[in-house]
């Protein structure tokens, strides 16, 4: 699967947080010092695990980096 369909089933499965990983995006750009890049990727599996506490053991071990 691609990253564009990889992105569209996020936004679509996961509205929330897929919002707070855009607001993480946001953030990053403009209040960082110095300004820093987060890919939407990185930013969904950091929301990920704020709203799913849950989640953290499966990112954890191997299904994705833990940012």
């Amino acid at each position: 699967m691609s990253f564009k369909h990889t992105t569209l089933w996020r936004l679509l499965l996961s509205p929330r947080t897929s919002w707070s990983a855009l607001r993480l995006m946001y953030r990053a750009r403009t209040r960082a010092i110095p300004p820093r890049r987060l890919s939407f990727d990185a930013a969904w599996r950091q929301s990920r695990v704020q709203c799913h506490p849950g989640d953290s053991y499966y990112l954890l071990h191997g299904h994705g980096d833990g940012t």
